[in-house]
């Protein structure tokens, strides 16, 4: 209500031309100054009363106001706490989610060796000759001298520990991978077959594909925890006469060929036919890349330089050796394929 307004007011009061409701609001207003005087005043006596009157409404009402604004502030101030402590619980739980997804990304052991209720079968080989094991999924593995695998008895997951050398044929199932856990490294497969070499006195680990494709990860066995969580673990693809190299002395981990790569199952008839009478290098290129599955090229260089022989019998870097002789060339290994200069 403006200054006015409540002059007209008053003097509408004092006159007896007021509402009752307007009368009742005047009254209240009185009662504010704690005065026994009758509100029957002269006119001498109206702008004084005015005056004491709006100075109390005014003072009222700024405490009134103050009053609502402290609560608020209150208020405001205990919302911001709740928002704060709200906001720390969801950064823990979303930093706790992150943490625990990067550590599982750096796998170190089987599940089921943490399971302390959890049955393990383990079959070792001690002999001189391979020992041949059925996995309960069917899957076969042929355990060299000394070797060990251990798994759980109850095979729901397919997770197995190897320890020393063995060759996996693995039955596939692509929603239930099977997983090798050996030395530093995980072996993750559909299906397929592969060896597992553990290099106990050279230091060198590797993991040499046949047939299908593997996936090679580097586990967290000598990584502390704030390596696991910052870091990724470094993984290879592999697939047929491919190989990955730990090399736990230097350190390196790194994909190459097989050290005697055999021919892809569905072209060894094509080695039937190896003899040659002037076929031209990047033919015969060619024809290796498409019996072994690997990458063969020729440098421009010696493209127009033919080969007359018979490749009979031979492994695939003999055959090399033999083609480099008769043509004066030689040839390098470069990652997962082979160069003939």
């Amino acid at each position: 209500m403006s200054r006015k307004a409540f002059h007209n007011l008053l003097e509408r009061y004092l006159k007896g031309k007021c509402s009752p409701e307007e009368q009742e609001i005047v009254r209240r207003w009185y009662d504010l100054l704690d005065s026994e005087q009758d509100l029957a005043l002269k006119d001498a006596d109206f702008e004084e009363l005015e005056v004491r009157l709006w100075d109390k409404i005014n003072e009222e009402t700024n405490y009134e106001d103050g009053k609502k604004k402290d609560l608020a502030n209150r208020i405001n101030t205990r919302r911001s706490r709740y928002l704060s402590i709200a906001a720390a619980i969801i950064f823990l739980l979303i930093g706790t989610i992150w943490v625990k997804w990067r550590l599982d990304a750096y796998l170190i052991d089987p599940e089921f060796t943490r399971a302390s209720a959890q049955k393990i079968t383990i079959v070792s080989n001690s002999s001189d000759e391979p020992l041949e094991i059925t996995l309960p999924d069917s899957s076969n593995v042929k355990l060299f001298k000394g070797a060990e695998v251990s798994y759980a008895t109850r095979f729901n997951k397919r997770e197995v520990a190897l320890r020393g050398d063995a060759l996996f044929n693995v039955r596939a199932n692509p929603e239930n991978p099977f997983m090798v856990f050996h030395d530093e490294m995980i072996t993750k497969v559909l299906g397929t077959c592969f060896k597992i070499t553990a290099g106990s006195s050279s230091g060198t680990d590797q993991v040499t594909v046949y047939s299908g494709k593997v996936q090679v990860i580097r586990s967290g066995k000598k990584k502390n925890l704030v390596e696991r969580i910052v870091e990724n673990p470094a993984m290879v693809n592999l697939t047929v006469n491919q190989r990955v190299v730990l090399d736990e002395r230097q350190n390196t981990f790194s994909e190459t060929l097989a050290e005697k790569p055999i021919p892809i199952e569905t072209k060894r008839t094509l080695l039937n036919d190896v003899s040659f009478n002037e076929i031209s290098l990047p033919q015969l290129a060619e024809k290796l890349s498409e019996i072994y599955g690997i990458p063969i090229k020729v440098d421009p260089k010696v493209k127009h330089t033919t080969f007359t022989g018979d490749l009979s019998n031979l492994e695939l870097f003999n055959q090399l050796g033999m083609i480099c002789n008769v043509t004066d060339t030689k040839y390098k290994i470069e990652g997962k394929g082979i160069i003939i200069q």
